[in-house]
Order: C-alpha cells, then structure tokens, then sequence
C-alpha cells in the first residue's frame, strides 16, 4: 500500500496528469525478483513456473536508479520467495541509499539469524509475512510442505529479535489469504500474530480462477455471521486492524457477497471510477516484463531487458492504457481486484477536488 492522501499537495499536477494520460508517478513499485519457491501453495503457481530469471543485480540497480528519479516512494521486493536471491541485501541497500522505502514479502521459512540480521542492517523497512491459519496443519497443507508452519514462525521472531539487537524500526505485518480451505480458523489468528510481534492483520481474498478454494453462498455467510466478528473484535482489541471492515474482505451486503462469490472483489467499483494504478502503482516481473498491477501480471507495458524503465513509463502503450482508464474503459481484470481499493477512492476525490480525505473505504 502507499499514503495516496500525500498527494493532497500536489493534487493539480495529478489532475493534469490524469487529464493529458501521461506519466505523474510510479509512487510504489512492486519487483517480483524471481519465479522459484521453497513452497508449492495451493494457491500460487509461482513455484510451477520454472523460468529462468533474467533480473540481474546490474539490471535492477539501472530500474531503481530510474525509479529514485521519476519520484518513487516505496519498492516493494515479493517474488516468488524472495530471500532465495542471494543479493536480497544488496537490493535494499541500494533502494534505501536512493532514499526510497524498502519493504518485502516473504513466506518467513528461510529468515535465518544470518540473514535476518543482513536484512535489517541493509535498511529494509517492513515485512509481510504470510500465515494462512493459525492451525499448523491448515497452514502447512496449503503451504504445500510439512513444517512450514514451525520455520515460518521462528522467522519471524528471529527477524524481529535482529530488529531489536540493532535498534531498527521494522514492522511486521502478517498477511493470511482467505479461502474455504482455512476461514473457519481465522477467527484464532489475532492472538497469534499479536504474539509474533506484528502491527498489522491483511486479510487478503483469495484468487483463485478455477473456483475450487472460493467460498460459495454458504461459506461466505458462515465467515460474516461467525468467523468475522469475532476475529474483528481481537484484531482491533490488540491494535492489528484499524477498522471493523478489514475483517470482512469479501464484503458485508448481500450484492458485495454475491460479487466475491464469483470472484470479483471490486464489488463493481470501476464501473463508476477509473482506476488510478497506471499512474502510480507499477508491478516488475520476474522475466523483466513491466505491468500496470497484480491484477493484470500478464498485460504487458514493455520489457526491462529491452527498453529502461523510464522509456516504458513514458511509452505510447502505458499512454494508451492511460487514456483508456481515464474514459471509463477499465480492463477485464480490474472486476477480480481487491487491492489499492482504498486507495483508488482516495485518489478519485484529489482527481476530483475534494478536499476532505477523511476516510480511505
């Protein structure tokens, strides 16, 4: 995520930006730095992919330098597991010396005292850690491998006690994906990530086009009726979500209700605003590619190992997808997306001069 609400003060060249579909800021960036994984999710066909990875050291330092000088605020490193790349430090070394945050995404297994301690000293700023249950077989079978569970708690507490042992700032947020393989345990989760340390519960809907790990009707009711309120009242009780609605990521109406059984978790929001991601949010995959957004991994902007970041962002296709957000043409994707909602709502008030921030649902 980023703080959009920033852009308050600069809200005229965000307007022109958006008028003119050009390029204002690629304010947070996410680098998928590699396909492998150590895990095999039931959710996730990363660890499937079994491409080579042509995002050298030498090529990622030339982006983030590129980055740094068209504005960005955050790269965010996800792969993929990312702490497989032995140059995981260099890599947020060099985004903290171009004085942008450095956050990660991590399955937590492989956080030895080695690397924890590598990691905190290069400057990286936060880390989602993902725990889809707090039940270790419910965990471990989505996972994929036996004692994920065990490893990816002892990471955590090992990167948190070499955050501690060098005085560094690092929250820890714990991310859970959401299917009808683990909701009925989630309601525990709280209490297990307020022991681990972490500032932040996310929620994260599941995607999943074959339909086999949505909730259907009845699920889904289930987890508002039973599982939601009770997870909500420990994750505000212990400060892990700021409020009630994070505990419902498939929505609270019956039409949000019916929308997320089919998977489409924008509950219809781009049909009545643009979204604005082309042009402030970037995803980098791991084979160079450069798209507009998770949800679109596969629409293609340009490719690293062929133009400079900065050529593509400023690049006629970018411009076209551009135009095409800002008439009210959103992309097939957009219907199954669940992220920078918050943030989109935020960013269509500055579009449209409204001053009062307040609120970002």
């Amino acid at each position: 995520m980023y703080q959009v609400a920033q852009l308050a003060a600069e809200a005229a060249a965000f307007r022109q930006a958006v008028q003119d579909a050009a390029p204002f800021r690629p304010l947070m960036v996410k680098i998928k730095l590699l396909w492998a994984c150590n895990l095999a999710c039931v959710m996730c066909d990363f660890s499937r992919q079994g491409a080579p990875t042509p995002l050298t050291f030498e090529l990622l330092a030339r982006t983030l330098d590129d980055l740094a000088v068209l504005g960005c605020r955050k790269v965010h490193f996800s792969g993929g597991e990312p702490t497989l790349r032995p140059d995981l430090g260099e890599l947020i070394a060099h985004t903290r010396r171009l004085n942008m945050r450095a956050t990660l995404t991590t399955n937590g297994t492989l956080l030895s005292k080695a690397l924890a301690k590598e990691l905190v000293k290069a400057g990286l700023n936060s880390a989602c850690v993902s725990i889809d249950s707090p039940t270790r077989s419910v965990h471990d079978r989505l996972r994929g491998v036996p004692g994920a569970f065990k490893q990816t708690l002892a990471g955590v507490r090992t990167l948190r006690v070499a955050a501690e042992r060098y005085g560094a700032r690092l929250p820890i947020q714990i991310n859970a994906v959401v299917s009808r393989e683990n909701y009925a345990t989630l309601h525990r989760l709280p209490h297990l990530a307020h022991e681990l340390g972490a500032v932040h519960l996310l929620l994260l809907p599941v995607d999943d086009p074959s339909g086999e790990l949505l909730l259907n009707k009845r699920r889904l009711l289930d987890y508002n009726q039973r599982v939601a309120p009770a997870l909500a009242d420990r994750a505000l009780a212990l400060g892990l979500m700021r409020d009630v609605r994070e505990a419902f990521p498939f929505g609270r109406t019956a039409e949000e209700l019916g929308a997320s059984r089919d998977g489409r978790y924008a509950h219809e929001l781009y049909a009545h605003q643009p979204c604005y991601a082309p042009w402030t949010h970037v995803l980098i995959a791991a084979d160079g590619r450069v798209a507009p957004c998770c949800s679109a991994p596969r629409l293609t902007m340009g490719d690293l190992q062929e133009q400079s970041f900065s050529d593509i962002w400023q690049g006629e296709a970018y411009a076209k997808l551009r135009r095409e957000m800002r008439d009210g043409i959103p992309l097939p994707h957009c219907a199954g997306c669940d992220v920078f909602l918050a943030e989109n709502r935020v960013l269509h008030r500055i579009y449209h001069d409204e001053t009062d921030l307040a609120g970002t649902r």
